[in-house]
C-alpha cells in the first residue's frame, strides 16, 4: 500500500466574537480562541484538529506560534504511523511542545480514521458508544444565580454538575451550603473546582464539608505541583481529590502522582497531554493503578470531540465535561455535542473526529494564519 503522507498544512488562529466568561473571581474575562490545524494528505483527505486557548486581555498567539514551529516536522509524515510522528515531535525543542504535539497528533488520527471510514473511538477500540455528561459552570455573580444555573442544567437533562465557585473560601463555603440545602433530594452528582486557590487548611475544611454532603470529586483545591499537600488531603478525605490537569501535562508526572497517592483520579485534556497517543499512555498508567480518568473537555466543539472520542475508546472514565451554556462553544461547527433528555452525549457518526467546520463562517474571525509549505 502506498504511504499516505502530509502534503500541506494550514494553521488558523480563530477569535469568535462571543461572550466572555471566567472561572474564578481572581481572573478577568477570558478570550477563548481556537487554534486549528488543517492537514491535506497525499490522497486528498483533509485532516483537522482544534484546541481551545484561554487568555485575559486579548486572544492568545503563543500556541499558534508553537504549532507553526512544529509544523515543518509534520510535513511528509506517514498518516498511518501516528506513533512515529508523536515520538519525533516529542524530541523537538518547541515551546509549548506538548500542546503543539497534541494538535498534530489529533489531526493525524483524524486523517487516519477518515481513510479507514471510522470514528476515532472505533479505530482505537470502542469501549462504549455514549457518555453521560456533566454541566460545568462558569463563575456566576450570586448564590441565586448558581441555583438558577443548576435548575436549568437539570431541565436540560444533566444528572451531574461541577461548580466553578468564587474561589474565595468563605464565599464558597456559603455557596456550597446553599446548594446543599436548596437542592437537597435532587439526584445530582456534584463536584467543586476551586482553581488551586485554597490554602491546605481551607482545602481540608472544604473537603470535609463535601464529604458530609457526599459530593463526587474535589478538583484543584491546591496548585497541581503541591503533591505533598494533595497527599495529605487524599489520605484524610473520602471525596476523590483531583488536580486541575493543566499545569503538569506529562504522562510520567501523572503516573508518579497516582503512584504516591496524591490524586485519586488522573486529570488531563487530550489537546494538552500529547493528543491520542499521549492520552493513551495516561489511560494505561491510570488503569494500572486501579483509578479512573477525569478527562477535561472544556472548549470549542473540536476540543470536546477529541476528548469524547478518547472516553468512548476507553471504559476508564466516568462523565464527559461540558461547559455550559454550550452555545458559544459551538461556533463554526456543523455538528455539535449536546446531551439528550437523560444527559447522554454521543458522537456524530461521521469518521474521524466526526466534526465538519463551516469555514466561510469562520473566515471573518481568523486573526492569524500560516501555510506550510509557504
Amino acid at each position: 500500500m502506498t504511504a499516505v503522507t502530509v502534503d500541506r498544512i494550514e494553521l488558523l488562529a480563530i477569535g469568535p466574537d462571543s461572550e466572555t466568561v471566567t472561572w474564578s473571581s481572581h481572573l478577568g474575562p477570558m478570550h477563548q480562541a481556537m487554534v486549528v490545524a488543517r492537514l491535506l494528505l497525499s490522497n486528498g483527505v483533509e485532516a483537522i484538529a482544534g484546541t481551545t486557548t484561554y487568555t485575559e486581555h486579548e486572544f492568545d498567539r503563543t500556541l499558534f506560534h508553537a504549532a507553526a514551529l512544529m509544523a515543518p516536522f509534520v510535513l511528509g509524515k506517514d498518516a498511518f504511523d501516528t506513533r512515529a510522528a508523536y515520538a519525533d515531535m516529542r524530541t523537538r525543542y518547541v515551546p509549548l511542545g506538548h500542546a503543539a504535539t497534541s494538535l498534530f497528533d489529533i489531526a493525524l488520527h483524524d486523517g487516519k480514521a477518515k481513510i479507514l471510514g471510522q470514528p476515532i473511538y472505533r479505530m482505537l477500540g470502542a469501549a462504549r458508544h455514549e457518555m453521560q455528561a456533566y454541566a460545568s459552570s462558569p463563575l456566576l455573580p450570586t448564590n441565586q444565580a448558581y441555583i438558577d444555573y443548576c435548575e436549568h442544567a437539570c431541565e436540560l437533562g444533566y444528572r451531574a454538575i461541577k461548580i466553578h465557585p468564587y474561589c474565595v473560601f468563605d464565599d464558597d463555603k456559603s455557596l456550597v451550603q446553599t446548594l446543599v440545602e436548596t437542592l437537597a433530594g435532587r439526584n445530582i452528582d456534584w463536584s467543586l473546582d476551586v482553581e488551586g486557590m485554597y490554602t491546605f487548611e481551607q482545602a481540608l475544611h472544604m473537603g470535609k464539608i463535601l464529604d458530609d454532603a457526599r459530593w463526587d470529586f474535589f478538583e484543584a483545591p491546591l496548585p497541581d505541583a503541591d503533591l505533598d499537600g494533595y497527599q495529605g488531603l487524599a489520605e484524610v478525605l473520602d471525596i476523590d481529590v483531583v488536580c486541575g490537569g493543566n499545569s503538569l501535562p506529562v504522562p510520567q508526572l501523572i503516573e508518579f502522582a497516582l503512584q504516591i497517592g496524591a490524586w485519586d483520579r488522573s486529570r488531563f485534556d487530550v489537546t494538552g497531554i500529547g493528543g491520542f497517543t499521549g492520552a493513551g499512555e495516561v489511560v494505561g498508567v491510570t488503569q494500572a493503578h486501579g483509578k479512573t480518568c477525569e478527562v477535561q473537555s472544556w472548549g470549542y466543539t473540536l476540543t470536546q470531540a477529541a476528548n469524547l472520542q478518547l472516553m468512548l475508546a476507553s471504559a476508564n472514565s466516568t462523565r464527559f465535561e461540558q461547559a455550559t451554556p454550550f452555545e458559544m462553544y459551538e461556533f463554526g461547527a456543523r455538528q455539535v455535542i449536546r446531551p439528550d433528555a437523560d444527559g447522554f452525549v454521543r458522537p456524530s457518526g461521521l469518521p474521524g473526529l466526526g466534526i465538519e467546520m463551516d469555514w466561510e463562517r469562520i473566515e471573518p474571525c481568523v486573526y492569524a494564519r500560516r501555510r506550510f509549505p509557504a
